[in-house]
């Protein structure tokens, strides 16, 4: 009998998940949907994510977000960060957003290595920054989003970086109708281009947190809330000092969309502009096409008569000489 820790034992929790990926797998959409078999995660800086998204934004457009919850490490930095749930178009399946704001030098080059991640939030200094970000304001923040789709090795690799130290919940917003994940990117721009540094009494995690969280109650109303702990922006129960900045935040965001909106009604205008006259070439061709038929059958119908008074002329002479021919016997 085999042993409960053999490697044999994992094969069929393999199986199971290859034979569901090949059962049923979500269109993929860059930059939130891939292959429930991809082994990593997707981790973009906040701007480059929403530019990756718009590769194919007419899907990504049709995703929205069903959940937001803010959570807080209970221990070492007492980290806060974001945890979305996204809707795919097609289907049931969901893909995890997870976001927070960290700085590049604890980041590692660019954010981008989930070890480095593990290394930061298990260090038991306070904060995500330490002393250097107190007297050098100008530190730049690492505003990082981490992807993973349901029933993935990635998103279990995600869950086991950002719930490895015990947590807690903060709060949950639950809409009935919330944000494209479109829409969730340009918030999430807006809030790291209204303050790209990194600041420890001002513009810190706790900062970014809450100020997406806020912003996302006030510009999609229609949620239900629910409160977990009253210890959102402490550390080591005392409160820390942050920007109050979510309505600031909220008129770049409209600003943002106005100018999107703009943008995109002027693409349109372009698109038609350019259809309406490839229409109208197309009428022109038709009607140069149509006339050259039209002179293609008269040349032909003169051809014809032309043959036919041949023919006639043909006929007549034979005739002439028959007559000749009978008078002479």
């Amino acid at each position: 009998m085999k042993s409960k820790n053999s490697p044999w034992s994992i094969v069929p929790q393999f199986f199971r998940k290859v034979i569901h990926s090949l059962m049923a797998s979500p269109t993929e959409i860059a930059g939130l949907f891939t292959s429930p078999l991809s082994p990593r995660p997707i981790i973009l800086p906040v701007d480059i994510w929403s530019a990756t998204l718009n590769i194919n934004a007419a899907n990504a457009s049709r995703c929205f977000v069903k959940e937001v919850v803010h959570y807080k490490h209970s221990g070492g930095k007492e980290h806060e960060f974001l945890h979305f749930t996204v809707s795919h178009p097609e289907g049931s399946w969901l893909a995890f957003v997870f976001t927070d704001r960290t700085t590049k030098k604890h980041s590692g080059n660019g954010g981008s290595s989930l070890s480095n991640k593990a290394a930061v939030l298990s260090n038991p200094s306070p904060s995500s920054s330490s002393s250097s970000s107190h007297s050098s304001p100008l530190v730049p923040a690492c505003d990082t989003i981490y992807v993973a789709t349901d029933h993935s090795a990635a998103l279990e690799e995600l869950r086991g970086t950002f719930f490895n130290n015990k947590h807690e919940t903060i709060r949950t917003l639950t809409f009935d109708t919330g944000p494209s994940v479109m829409e969730l990117a340009t918030l999430l721009t807006v809030t790291s281009h209204h303050a790209p540094s990194y600041s420890l009494c001002q513009n810190q995690c706790y900062w970014f947190a809450h100020t997406i969280y806020e912003a996302l109650r006030q510009l999609f109303p229609h949620h239900r809330e629910r409160i977990d702990s009253g210890r959102r922006g402490t550390c080591h129960y005392l409160p820390v000092s942050m920007a109050d900045s979510h309505k600031d935040v909220c008129a770049a965001y409209d600003e943002k969309k106005a100018a999107l909106l703009a943008s995109a009604n002027e693409e349109r205008e372009r698109y038609a502009t350019a259809l309406r006259a490839e229409r109208q070439e197309g009428r022109e061709e038709g009607r140069e096409e149509g006339r050259a038929e039209e002179r293609a059958a008269l040349e032909r119908e003169r051809a014809a008569l032309a043959a036919w008074e041949q023919e006639l002329l043909r006929v007549k002479e034979e005739l002439a000489l028959q007559s000749r021919g009978a008078a002479a016997n």
